[in-house]
């Protein structure tokens, strides 16, 4: 997924994912540097993706703070 955000989405675009399910779009969007929308009408997928967005970014954080 990390490959196709670079094909097909400008430096620093948005990434739009109408079915997120369980986040892996979104997880790809954040460690490329895109903006990431994404949109779940499952409850419980819902949940998963947030969980996973959430872990993602803070380790891209975690990243940023290691690398200054």
């Amino acid at each position: 997924m990390r490959w196709l955000c670079r094909l097909v989405t400008p430096t620093g675009g948005t990434i739009i994912d109408p079915f997120t399910g369980s986040g892996s779009t979104g997880v790809a969007a954040l460690e490329e540097q895109f903006n990431f929308l994404g949109i779940e009408q499952s409850p419980e997928y819902l949940s998963i993706a947030e969980a996973r967005l959430l872990h993602a970014s803070s380790n891209l954080a975690a990243t940023v703070t290691n690398q200054e």
